[in-house]
Formats: C-alpha cells, structure tokens, sequence
C-alpha cells in the first residue's frame, strides 16, 4: 500500500460568516485531509462557531492575506496544502485524493492544478481554466497568474524552498509564483495541469476581482524586482505579455466608464460562451 500524502485545507476568512460556511461544508470529512481556518476578524458568529468547531481554527488580527495565509501554512500538518478563501467551494471531492496520488507517484511535480468555475457578477458562472496548461511555462508570467491559485495542491516543502506569501502585496500568489519560476533552473521542479471537469467554483466578488488596477501596478512592481538580472530576450518577452494584460484592461476600464456595461457583458459572454454553456 503506498504511502498516502495527507492534505492541509486551509480556509481563510474576515468577517464573512455565510461565506466560511460554504465552504466549510464543501470540504467537511473528506478522508485524509485536515480543515484549518484562519479567522482574522470579530465577527460574533464566526468567533461562536468557531469555539464549537472540529477542526484546526485560530482567530486573531493579520496584517492581510498573505500573513493569514502563511499562518495556515505554518499550522499546517499536511505533506501538501490548497488554499480556498471563503466563499469558495469544493464541487469535486475526489480532487484532494487525487492530486495526492499525483504527487506521491510524481516526485519532480510541484504542485497540482485544475479548472475552476468563476462566479463572474456580469455574466454569470463559467470555467475558468489556467493560462498555462499543457506548457507548464508558457504564457509569460508577465501575462498574469498563469495557475487557479484556488486549485493549486502544493507539497508544504515547496514552500521551505520558495518561501511564505510576501505581505507587501495583495496578488501575494503572483509574487510567490514569480519566485517559484526563478528557481526553476536548481530545483527542476514542474507544474501539473489535472485536465477534466473543474474542481472548484470561486467567488467572483473576492479583492482580485474588486481591485484589478491595483494588481497590474503591483504586478509591475513584482516583474521589475524578480526580472532583473535576466536576458534581454527573457525581459521582452515578460514586458511584452504584461502590456497586453495592461492594454485588455484599459480596454475594459474605459468601456465601464463610458457606460457601456452592457457591451462589455456581450464580449465577454461571445469569449465565454462554449465554457458557460458546456462546463
């Protein structure tokens, strides 16, 4: 019988009771794993339901998300570990089990990564699959998150050679997974895209979609550190990517803010359409 990777769940919340216990249900007693929450607020319910609650909770003041992050992280006893903030759920419960059993059969393998459902609060529900997928390192990074941090099961190890979330910055995973790129060359570590139905539906009011201009600054910030000492090619690729993902963002500002809303729903239902109608 092989060796079994016990996985870590680590749910963070503030102030949003409803949400946490949507989650919470979508992950109750699923084998192998452990539950941790990460309660940064003082919501009366939250605090009360947490004093009764079977699994791993701590409650007290953060400095964010990458600090309530790292805390679960810490907490964790897991040989790997998914982050899902509140809000989000777990709609294949067979996805721990078996991103573990990929992990144990792959030692070269990082992390494990899937599709997901986005609530999206214009146009409804529809999959979202990762920018990469079948190159684990194509797009650039520069294009943006290339990875569903929500489906993302990383070995805890790999955050001993990585490192925690910096807490400097909101897109926290962006920064962690830029770092992670770098150290490609010594580790040859890899990405592993799970294809199949997607494993988790996020919230679409979460602080990534609220504050998308804010991201794009810090994501410039993150690429002018973490690209420094590369190649002239490398640079230009990377620089290259990210003004695109400025320039479809602009693009999307100026039509809200001409009050075109409605026209930006029927783009984005013409992009989405085979992934809202066939999940």
């Amino acid at each position: 019988m092989r060796n079994r990777i016990n996985l870590s769940i680590v749910t963070i919340t503030l102030n949003n009771f409803e949400e946490l216990l949507r989650t919470i249900e979508s992950v109750r007693d699923i084998d192998d794993c452990e539950n941790i929450i990460i309660n940064g607020g003082k919501c009366p319910r939250t605090l009360e339901f947490l004093q009764g609650y079977s699994g791993k909770s701590i409650s007290e003041p953060d400095q964010g998300i990458a600090d309530a992050f790292n805390k679960g992280i810490q907490h964790s006893n897991g040989d790997a570990i998914i982050m899902l903030n509140s809000g989000d759920s777990l709609i294949d419960r067979t996805y721990p089990s078996r991103a573990s059993q990929i992990l144990d059969q792959y030692p070269e393998i990082d992390f494990v990564h899937a599709d997901l459902i986005f609530e999206d609060k214009l146009i409804g529900p529809y999959v979202m699959r990762p920018l990469r997928s079948e190159n684990y390192l194509s797009p650039s990074i520069g294009r943006g998150m290339p990875y569903r941090h929500q489906s993302m099961v990383v070995r805890k190890k790999i955050y001993d050679r990585v490192g925690l979330f910096n807490l400097a910055y909101t897109c926290c995973d962006y920064d962690w997974i830029c770092r992670w790129e770098l150290g490609l060359k010594k580790s040859k570590g890899k990405a592993y895209y799970l294809k199949g139905n997607p494993v988790i539906i996020m919230d679409g009011g979460g602080i990534s979609s609220r504050n998308e201009s804010k991201l794009i600054l810090e994501a410039f910030q993150i690429i002018l550190k973490h690209n420094a000492n590369l190649g002239f090619l490398k640079k230009l690729i990377t620089y290259s990517a990210l003004f695109k993902r400025v320039f479809l963002y602009s693009c999307r500002f100026f039509i809200v803010r001409l009050g075109y809303v409605h026209i930006l729903a029927k783009i984005k239902r013409l992009k989405y359409f085979k992934y809202m109608n066939n999940p």
